[in-house]
């Protein structure tokens, strides 16, 4: 018995073997697996859908859509085309048979939605330049759309404006990045009435007439440069500013590093128009450039505080207008066509007259045509980032007295050499020569004339009338959307960190303790805490004043080493010591004060301060962090000026005072000024 089993046993075992090494099993199943290319397709539009098979070689498989033509159709290699009309419901399933076992299938789906285009996809367009966009909606009935620039409807001066019909102008200026100083593209979006929440878009490539090459005689504000400006791989262009003459001969004036290289060139060396960014063959000297000057004479940028950025080179006859014409700068013009040439007025604006945030200028340059904004600072002693030649070697320039104009999109690389004029009356401010993504850099235009004497002193004088009217541009579509007051056009402007919770409940405390005293004025109406616009890493105390009323006695600038700020009003619905949530809503209520010309920093008042700046402003200087050292007009009280310290992004630096010799210190958020790269556009 005991023999039996076990032998019954064995056969068991020998049977499963058998079974294993040579028997038959079950194969796996054969299993298909459907991808989407995308979750949503506009009507009328294609996506891919992808298929693998599992288990089979064959990897062939049948498509078809569910419920038929009415939800779209789909071709053998997957491409799924959707119905002219959005299916209801518009969520469609694909699938996918084996064809090595039709028995075996996969599935996905796919949305189809309101799709739109935008004809044409691209455009390249002068300043003011004008085209007609279309948009086709996809899947419905409903085919309005709503017209964006860069995200804004109906787009604005900046960016350019478009009409619900579709008719796009370009904007006065080159449109441009300030974080980065360099023009861009702009984005034409229309998105459905049907379905909000989808666009489409055309890209919009805006450029200056100032970048053309031009028939001679040429105007100026245009593209040029020196011919030998370049290197085996890159080459450079800057702006042929504008027309001068001393002693009977005529010369284009610009700066150093846009006609003698920086120090680098000799004199006699050849100025082309346009420049060679700009030349038909990049970088190509005499192939499609005309040699309009020769380089006379330029201030050397590397002795001790050069006193500008500046060269002349005289004429070739024939090849300049001598009329002194820049581009856009004209006094008549309108809304559908770029303002005239004309010749800025010879008669100089007086450093001493400049208002900062008041004083309206303008430009007229290669890269970002005219544009139009305020002076920020005058007296401005600033460190500026050269190289000697074309990637030569870097080498920092520190200028005295100097000025700055308001706004990163002022100005952009290419734009070096332009004239700043008033816009009141085109009258030369200064020389354009250096910029960072807040501010623009020139050299007073007297200084830049009598750094240029000849051997008998003789020294240069503008081409032009002795007045001139208001600049078109800037009255009409040109005006800079730049406020002086409070605002910050790029990354390194708003860089600057909020006051800290401590910061704030300090503040608070300075006020709750000072609160009665100042209300005591009767021209005080109520006193509370918020932000300073002078130093915006800082809590202010907040003084409302009676608008015309005269004050007992004069506000301090601070307390206890908290900033005061100061605000002009008619009225206020809530008077008295404030919360700071209060005071919060009270300015949310009267705006920030816009720039007063007669409540401003009265012209003795700006010289005082210049006073202190130049007994302060080397030591400052010295400081690390510290990238220049000027006048302004204060934003915490615009009726007092301010010491302007530029401060470099993400350097440390010393802790500057709330006050020197009396006067506000404001501090600005800068990245480093420079004349290399941001002055000169590169083809590389």
């Amino acid at each position: 018995m005991h023999r039996r089993s076990l032998f019954l046993l064995l056969i068991a075992v020998l049977a499963v073997e058998i079974a294993s090494c040579g028997g038959h099993s079950t194969p796996p199943p054969v299993t298909v697996t459907v991808f989407a290319g995308s979750q949503t397709v506009p009507a009328g539009k294609s996506a891919s859908f992808t298929a693998t098979v599992a288990n089979n070689a064959n990897q062939s498989v049948t498509w078809a859509v569910v419920g038929g033509a009415a939800n779209g159709t789909i071709n053998s290699a997957g491409i799924y085309t959707a119905p002219a009309s959005v299916p209801n419901p518009p969520a469609v399933t694909v699938t996918a048979t084996a064809q090595a076992d039709p028995a075996a299938t996969g599935q996905a789906s796919i949305t189809v939605t309101v799709g739109v285009t935008v004809f044409p996809g691209s455009a390249a367009l002068q300043t003011l330049g004008t085209a007609q966009f279309s948009a086709s909606v996809q899947g419905s009935s409903n085919q309005s759309v709503t017209w964006q620039v860069d995200g804004v409807p109906g787009g604005n001066l900046t960016v350019g404006t478009i009409t619900s019909g579709g008719f796009y102008q370009a904007p006065e200026s080159v449109p441009v990045n300030a974080s980065i100083g360099k023009t861009v593209t702009v984005s034409i979006q229309a998105v459905p009435q049907a379905s909000t929440t989808i666009s489409a878009s055309a890209i919009v490539t805006v450029t200056s007439i100032n970048q053309l090459g031009e028939a001679t005689p040429v105007e100026l504000g245009s593209s040029g440069g020196n011919a030998d400006d370049l290197t085996s791989t890159e080459c450079a262009s800057g702006t042929l500013g504008a027309l001068v003459v001393r002693a009977g001969t005529q010369y284009i004036l610009s700066n150093n590093h846009v006609l003698a290289r920086s120090d680098a060139a000799s004199l006699g060396e050849p100025i082309i128009q346009p420049g060679l960014v700009d030349a038909p063959n990049p970088c190509v000297a005499g192939s499609g450039t005309t040699t309009v000057a020769h380089l006379t004479q330029f201030v050397n940028l590397e002795q001790t505080n050069p006193p500008a950025d500046a060269a002349i080179a005289q004429i070739v006859a024939g090849t300049v207008d001598t009329s002194g014409a820049i581009l856009e700068l004209g006094d008549t013009g309108n809304a559908n066509s770029l303002p005239p040439v004309e010749a800025p007025a010879s008669t100089l604006l007086p450093v001493s007259s400049l208002k900062p945030n008041i004083t309206a200028v303008a430009k007229s340059g290669r890269s970002t045509g005219l544009t139009c904004s305020t002076i920020l600072a005058t007296g401005l002693d600033v460190s500026v980032q050269y190289e000697r030649g074309l990637g030569g070697t870097k080498f920092t320039a520190t200028f005295q007295n100097q000025i700055a104009v308001n706004g990163g999109t002022f100005s952009a690389a290419g734009d070096s050499g332009s004239l700043i004029v008033s816009q009141a009356g085109a009258q030369p401010v200064a020389l354009l020569f250096a910029g960072s993504s807040t501010n623009s850099v020139g050299a007073p235009a007297a200084t830049v004339l009598a750094s240029l004497p000849d051997a008998n002193n003789n020294i240069p004088t503008f081409v032009g009338p002795a007045t001139r009217n208001a600049v078109a541009g800037c009255t009409s579509s040109g005006a800079d959307a730049f406020s002086a007051i409070g605002s910050s056009n790029s990354a390194a402007g708003r860089a600057a960190t909020k006051p800290s919770a401590a910061q704030m409940a300090q503040a608070e405390a300075v006020k709750n303790q000072n609160a009665a005293n100042l209300l005591s004025d009767s021209a005080v109406l109520a006193v509370g805490v918020e932000r300073s616009l002078d130093r915006p890493d800082r809590a202010a105390i907040v003084i409302f004043v009676q608008k015309g009323q005269p004050l007992v006695r004069p506000l301090p600038c601070s307390l206890s080493e908290i900033p005061t700020r100061i605000i002009a009003v008619d009225s206020l619905p809530k008077a008295g010591a404030l919360d700071h949530k209060s005071t919060a809503g009270l300015l949310k209520t009267v705006g920030v004060p816009a720039a007063d010309a007669a409540a401003g920093p009265t012209p003795a008042q700006l010289a005082a301060a210049r006073v202190v700046k130049d007994k302060y402003s080397a030591a400052l200087m010295k400081q690390p962090g510290i990238l220049g050292v000027g006048v302004t007009a204060s934003l915490d009280d615009p009726s007092e000026p301010a010491i302007l310290v530029f401060v470099e992004v993400g350097k440390r630096h010393n802790p500057i005072p709330l006050e020197v010799g009396g006067f506000r210190v404001r501090l600005k958020r800068s990245d480093k000024f420079r004349a290399f790269g941001w002055g000169h556009p590169r083809h590389l």
